[in-house]
């Protein structure tokens, strides 16, 4: 029986990933450490000295007591400026994410158009833009709409509605909702396709019902828009008009949408002018 002795090659390349963890660890803990420990221990030698100066001249700053003091002040100025740092980029991140949560979360406060929708005054928002990196100020986007609570029942795929979370819909009043799609597995050579229901063209639903839409995919250039936001304002893929309903579902309670953002801007550290 032959036995494969596999060598490990090249097992220099991790030192450096070690060195530069140790490196890390001692900048980040062990110096800061360091510099606590030499100028409490300094500050028991000055108690101490004060106490036998009473008694008798003795000197302070050796060279021993003053290569300390010179370790200790270099430690406890990097600490210093860690802390001014930590601090900094703590206060940067909450600041951007107020901004980004602000406009997450919010009641509109004029009509906005949404690709095919008209999204009236006063409707409660819950969007995610990924592109929002936190800036203090955007212009108005409906850009990532996840959720919507109108301010009073809006047309929306032909059906009457309160609020949205494609692709769920609650109705306002009972109505009848279509055009029906149905999933027909005889479609695509055999892999299966919605296709309109022309034996039910629509169906009864009651007020309060969540309507579950089937929202066909629109193509886009992948590459060409890749990295970029998608379209926003009347250039959002957003067609109502293009969507079928699948079923309606009784007994499960409005749709929630986020309630507006009502935090506060995070409160600048003393330090930053």
């Amino acid at each position: 029986m032959d036995i494969k002795i596999y060598e490990v090659k090249d097992l220099t390349n991790m030192i450096p990933v070690q060195t530069f963890s140790f490196f890390a660890i001692f900048l980040l803990f062990i110096a800061p450490l360091i510099g606590v420990v030499l100028t409490l221990g300094l500050l028991v030698k000055v108690l101490f000295f004060w106490r036998k100066k009473a008694q008798r001249p003795v000197s302070f700053f050796s060279q021993k007591t003053l290569f300390i003091t010179l370790v200790a002040l270099i430690c406890d100025l990097w600490t210093g400026y860690l802390f001014y740092m930590t601090a900094s980029v703590k206060y940067e991140i909450a600041l951007k994410q107020h901004y980004k949560e602000s406009r997450s979360h919010f009641v509109l406060s004029r009509d906005a158009q949404y690709g095919e929708l008209l999204i009236p005054k006063g409707s409660l928002i819950s969007r995610y833009d990924a592109f929002d990196n936190g800036e203090p100020q955007l212009p108005l986007s409906l850009r990532g709409l996840q959720a919507v609570r109108f301010p009073h029942p809006v047309q929306v795929a032909g059906m009457w509605v309160t609020a949205m979370e494609p692709p769920r819909m609650e109705l306002a009043w009972d109505q009848h909702v279509g055009p029906v799609m149905r999933f027909d597995p005889n479609e695509a050579n055999g892999y299966g396709k919605w296709v309109y229901d022309t034996k039910r063209p629509t169906i009864a639903c009651s007020r309060g019902d969540i309507v579950l839409l089937e929202i066909p995919l629109i193509h886009y250039d992948i590459q060409k828009e890749f990295g970029k936001p998608e379209p926003d304002g009347p250039n959002a893929r957003f067609r109502p008009s293009e969507w079928g309903v699948e079923k309606c579902e009784k007994g499960q309670g409005p749709i929630k949408v986020n309630p507006v953002y009502i935090g506060t801007k995070p409160k600048k550290p003393w330090f930053k002018p």
